[in-house]
């Protein structure tokens, strides 16, 4: 009679967990061997190490491939009007025969080549003096102002009739449309008296002045601005005929002088200036040189309105 014993709890259990950790490293054993015939991702085919990265860096470029350090340069100066080349021709084609006549060429290019400047190739302005710095004559480029002063007359006809010396007061609207040049209409008048050699009393009279002016600022964009002015217009001047009558007559004028400017705020600027009003003679009258010392009081407007971008907001028009 054989006697079996029954298994106990604990002993069916460490068996249990026996078959499976078998079964786990058999499992595990043929999964490592499958892996191990399938290929690698890309990313781990291309990985090299440390001594084959250095190998495997692209080579350094030869010297045709980097760029001439030069190539950034500008050109040298070349002269700005070239009198045998249009503006409109390819500078690739041969230039034509100096006996060739040229067009195209800008009024401001014989002006520049005479020696006058112009903010397309001087910029806003020369070292001649302190630039404006916190604003610009041509941010407010309109102005208007009033300007008076004594006018020194000359004699209508020499040795008979001559003109008293009388204070000369006028009004001016003007657009500096460069940095360097402007335009401007003047008006001006006097209440000057005519006097006839011999005569006992004078003859009241008018002398009024009005033409359009074309000034030009050497120094640019500067706090004190000199200009010099040349225009064409007319001159009523007065006088007395031969017959002992009235006459009034005009002439055409072509004033010329110079004077300077200086701001005092932004909209407000103040000139000094002496002009020749000359006026050709005409109607048996003499040829006239008024000379005229005057200082007037500029208004300037036009300026830029205020920006509201949010990168550059301004509420104030500088």
């Amino acid at each position: 009679m054989t006697f079996t014993r029954p298994i106990g709890r604990g002993l069916r259990l460490r068996l249990a967990l026996a078959c499976l950790a078998t079964l786990w490293l058999v499992a595990a054993r043929s999964t490592g061997a499958d892996n191990s015939k399938l290929p690698l991702p890309a990313h781990d085919q291309a990985s090299p190490s440390a001594a084959d990265h250095e190998t495997q860096m692209p080579a350094r470029p030869d010297a045709a491939d980097v760029p001439d350090p030069a190539a950034a340069e500008f050109d040298q100066w070349q002269p700005l009007v070239d009198p045998n080349r249009s503006i409109y021709d390819d500078p690739a084609e041969p230039r034509p025969c100096d006996d060739e006549p040229a067009d195209g060429l800008r009024p401001f290019d014989y002006l520049r080549h005479a020696g006058f400047h112009h903010s397309s190739t001087e910029g806003r302005f020369l070292s001649k003096n302190i630039a404006m710095t916190t604003s610009s004559w041509l941010n407010r480029p309109y102005h208007v102002d009033w300007f008076a002063g004594p006018l020194i007359s000359d004699d209508p006809v020499e040795g008979r009739v001559s003109q008293s010396n009388e204070i000369l007061v006028g009004l001016r609207l003007g657009w500096d449309f460069d940095y360097y040049w402007g335009l401007q209409w003047r008006f001006g008048w006097a209440d000057a008296d005519i006097v006839e050699s011999g005569g006992a009393t004078p003859t009241s009279g008018t002398y009024f002045v009005g033409d359009v002016d074309l000034l030009y600022y050497p120094w640019g964009d500067t706090k004190v601005r000199p200009y010099f002015q040349l225009g064409l217009g007319g001159s009523q001047i007065g006088s007395i005929r031969s017959d002992g009558s009235g006459q009034e007559a005009w002439l055409l004028g072509m004033p010329f002088g110079l004077g300077v400017e200086f701001p005092q705020t932004r909209w407000l600027a103040w000139r000094l200036e002496v002009i020749d009003n000359l006026a050709f003679g005409s109607d048996g009258l003499d040829t006239m040189h008024n000379v005229s010392f005057t200082a007037g009081m500029e208004y300037r407007f036009g300026a830029r309105p205020g920006s509201y971008w949010p990168w550059r907001s301004s509420r104030t028009s500088w």
